[in-house]
C-alpha cells in the first residue's frame, strides 16, 4: 500500500469520529459531575439521551440546576468553537453539510449525513449543534419537523415553497412525482429554486412527505402512509398499474416496507381483507384488480351479459373476447364455452342476449 493511500485511509477514519473523539477532548475541561451530566443529556455513552428530571433525580439536584449545568458548558463550548483552532472542523463540516442542502435539514438526516452511519457520533453532534454560533435552529411545529439551518436561512422562503406546493397537491387531489410537483409549481410561481433546491426544502416540511414509491403528497392520505392491509395493498396495485395475484401483492407490501418492521404479511390475510373491499376485484384466480381501472366482478357469463346490454346489439365473438378479457383475467376458451351455453348465435360468430 503507498503511503498516499495510507494517508488518505487515516484521514478518513479520524473524519469517521472526529465529533466524539473532538467532544472528549473538549469534556475534560469540566469537572467530573458537569462531565457526566452533559453526556447523559446528548445520550453520549451511546445510550437514549436522558431527560433534566432524570440526570436531577440520579445527582439528587433540581431540574433547574440540571439545566444550568448544561447551558454553562455548552457556552464554554461555543467560545471554543469560535476562538479555538483545534475545534474548527465542526463548525465547517456541519455549514458544508446544511450549504449541500440549501441551508435547511431536519435533525435526524443531519444527524445522519453527518455522522455517516457511526452511532458513536451522534450524542456529540447534538451537543455541538446546540453551540454552533453560525447554526440556528427551529422546534417540531405543526408546518415542519425539528430543524437546523444557517444563521442567513430565510425561514420565510421556505414557508412559502412549502404552502406553495401543499395548496397543489391539495387542489390536484393526488400524488405527484417530484418533477410533476416542480413543473406545476414553476407555472404558478416561476422558476424562483431549481429542481434540486425544491425537493430539499420539501423534505423538511411535516406536512407533504413522499411515499415508497417516490411520490408526494399530504402526510394525511392513505397514499403517503398507508395503514392497513387494505390500504397498503391499493397503494401497490395503484403503482404497478396491473392486476396482481394476492401473494405477490403480500411480498411487495413487505418488499417496499409497508409493513411493520421484523413482520411478514400473511396472503391469505391479504386475500381475506381484500375479497371485502369493493375497491378491489377478483379478476381470476386470485387475482385482484382496482375496481377503478374498469374491472367488473361476478362470473364470465354474468360479465357478458352487462357487456352486450350495454352493447344493445349482437356482438362478434372477437369484440366479445376483447371486451371481456379488458375487464377479467381469464382464458378465452372460458369466454367462447359460455358464449356457446348461456347465449344466442344470430349470424356466423355474433352473438346476443337470448330471448325470453
Amino acid at each position: 500500500m503507498t503511503d498516499q493511500k495510507k494517508n488518505r485511509e487515516s484521514a478518513s477514519e479520524d473524519l469517521v469520529t472526529l465529533y466524539s473523539e473532538t467532544i472528549e477532548k473538549f469534556l475534560e475541561r469540566l469537572p467530573e459531575r458537569s462531565r457526566a451530566i452533559v453526556k447523559a443529556r446528548f445520550g453520549m455513552d451511546g445510550g437514549k439521551a436522558k431527560t433534566l428530571e432524570e440526570i436531577g433525580s440520579f445527582y439528587s439536584i433540581t431540574r433547574e440546576r440540571v439545566r444550568q449545568v448544561i447551558c454553562s458548558a455548552l457556552e464554554q463550548l461555543k467560545k471554543a468553537l469560535l476562538h479555538e483552532e483545534q475545534f474548527a472542523l465542526i463548525p465547517k463540516s456541519v455549514e458544508q453539510a446544511l450549504s449541500k442542502k440549501h441551508g435547511i435539514m431536519v435533525l435526524d438526516e443531519l444527524v445522519k449525513a453527518l455522522s455517516k452511519g457511526n452511532k458513536k457520533e451522534k450524542g456529540a453532534i447534538l451537543a455541538f449543534l446546540e453551540a454552533l454560533p453560525n447554526v440556528l435552529s427551529e422546534k417540531l411545529s405543526d408546518d415542519h419537523e425539528k430543524v437546523y439551518f444557517l444563521k442567513d436561512f430565510s425561514l420565510d422562503t421556505w414557508q412559502e415553497m412549502k404552502d406553495g406546493a401543499k395548496h397543489i397537491l391539495t387542489e390536484m387531489k393526488e400524488t405527484l412525482s417530484g418533477e410533476e410537483l416542480y413543473k406545476e409549481f414553476t407555472k404558478k410561481h416561476g422558476k424562483k429554486f431549481s429542481y434540486e433546491h425544491f425537493i430539499n426544502f420539501m423534505t423538511v416540511s411535516k406536512d407533504i412527505k413522499q411515499n415508497v414509491f417516490g411520490r408526494w403528497g399530504l402526510a394525511t392520505w392513505s397514499d403517503i402512509k398507508p395503514r392497513g392491509t387494505r390500504e397498503k395493498a391499493y397503494l401497490v396495485l395503484k403503482t404497478g398499474g396491473k392486476p396482481l395475484h394476492f401473494r405477490d401483492i403480500a411480498k411487495l407490501i413487505d418488499e417496499h416496507g409497508l409493513h411493520q418492521k421484523k413482520r411478514q404479511s400473511h396472503p391469505q390475510t391479504v386475500h381475506n381483507e381484500l375479497i371485502k373491499d369493493k375497491r378491489f376485484v377478483l379478476v381470476g384466480r386470485g387475482i385482484y384488480a382496482l375496481s377503478e381501472w374498469g374491472y367488473k366482478k361476478g362470473t364470465v357469463k354474468e360479465v357478458i351479459t352487462e357487456i352486450l346490454k350495454e352493447a344493445k346489439e349482437p356482438l362478434t365473438r372477437e369484440e366479445i373476447l376483447e371486451r371481456v378479457l379488458s375487464i377479467r383475467q381469464v382464458k378465452k376458451s372460458t369466454i367462447i364455452i359460455n358464449l356457446n351455453t348461456f347465449f344466442e348465435r344470430v349470424a356466423k360468430n355474433t352473438y346476443s342476449l337470448k330471448k325470453k
